[in-house]
């Protein structure tokens, strides 16, 4: 049997992997090294129905993009992506639903035996092995998030550690891949956030530190800063993994709203924006702007906007009354 420390640090080494689940690093882009310039356009085309709160559109995109070009992760990966930012529409922040797991553990399979494909034919050029690994780094990312929601912490620290590995391989090839930075930033941040503790350290020799993925908070945040600023195209990403990490895990309020201001003006009908944003003015103690932005999601619950429904209203009201406290 397992001596309580060893359960705890399990449970522990399970968080680990939550926290990098909670980073839309769950949510990777493109790499800038696409085969097809027709397919990156397309690509980004969807990207930009994900980030307007598009789901259905941009599942049907990429769907056609699966049947049209069968050899390429691209499609596969986009789908399981805008799968994950369906399933945190009216759900925790951080976790999501379990709705579309099914769905989107069969589109990871796709991506990681296309990616893999790409990585083993005899005639690969630098930019095949570049986009095998990127593919094969963020779709392993996504693994371990079901792995660990499904209660799987020990297969989920496995494929937190492959992506990573994937992705360290990819940065150490081409260090201008900056794309690559955006989910590699996620993982070695939130990590970061656990194994620096003792229970941490405590995980990490149970399982062995071959099994975890590591951990490097400032690492972390100096890589998604290079993906928001130079990345060709996760850097909506990056800001949006910045968004995050600034407002609920390092309470600095005043930067997180220049991200949030940036991506709401962008993309005003983005719920996870409008959540943030109530969330920041509360950090913020800032009665006016509270009050302002919970105005304005009801005002889009009565407009019947898509993902404005119900649950919004019920959590602009909530702010509504905390504002009231203040």
């Amino acid at each position: 049997m397992l001596t309580q420390t060893a359960k705890t640090a399990r449970r522990t080494a399970a968080a680990v992997v939550l926290s990098i689940a909670v980073g839309l690093a769950s949510e990777p882009a493109l790499g800038q090294e696409h085969h097809s310039d027709t397919l990156r356009t397309e690509i980004l085309e969807g990207r930009e129905m994900i980030f307007s709160g598009r789901y259905d559109d941009a599942l049907s995109k990429f769907g056609e993009l699966v049947r049209r070009y069968p050899a390429s992760p691209a499609g596969d990966f986009y789908q399981a992506v805008t799968l994950i930012w369906k399933s945190i529409v009216d759900a925790k922040l951080d976790s999501g639903a379990r709705t579309y797991d099914g769905d989107i553990e069969a589109s990871l399979a796709a991506t990681i035996r296309k990616a893999e494909a790409l990585r083993a034919r005899e005639d690969k050029s630098e930019v095949d092995v570049n986009e095998a690994l990127y593919y094969l780094g963020s779709a392993h990312a996504i693994r371990s998030r079901l792995a660990l929601y499904q209660n799987h912490a020990i297969p989920a620290a496995r494929a937190a550690r492959t992506a990573q590995d994937s992705l360290d391989d990819l940065i150490k090839l081409k260090p201008d891949f900056y794309d690559a930075y955006f989910a590699n930033g996620g993982i070695y941040y939130r990590v970061g956030l656990l194994t620096d503790s003792p229970i941490g350290r405590v995980a990490s020799a149970v399982l062995g530190p071959k099994s975890l993925p590591a951990g490097d908070r400032e690492r972390g945040i100096a890589y998604l800063k290079t993906a928001a600023e130079r990345a060709p195209l996760a850097d909506v990403d990056a800001k949006f993994a910045l968004l995050e990490v600034l407002t609920l895990n390092e309470s600095r309020f005043d930067e997180a709203l220049v991200y949030a201001r940036e991506l709401q003006a962008k993309y005003p009908d983005n719920q996870m924006v409008a959540r943030y944003l109530l969330r920041i003015y509360s950090g913020l103690k800032d009665k006016a702007k509270l009050r302002e932005t919970a105005a304005q999601i009801i005002a889009r619950v009565k407009q019947g906007k898509p993902n404005f429904g119900t649950f919004m209203k019920t959590e602009a009201e909530r702010f509504l009354a905390d504002a009231g406290k203040m």
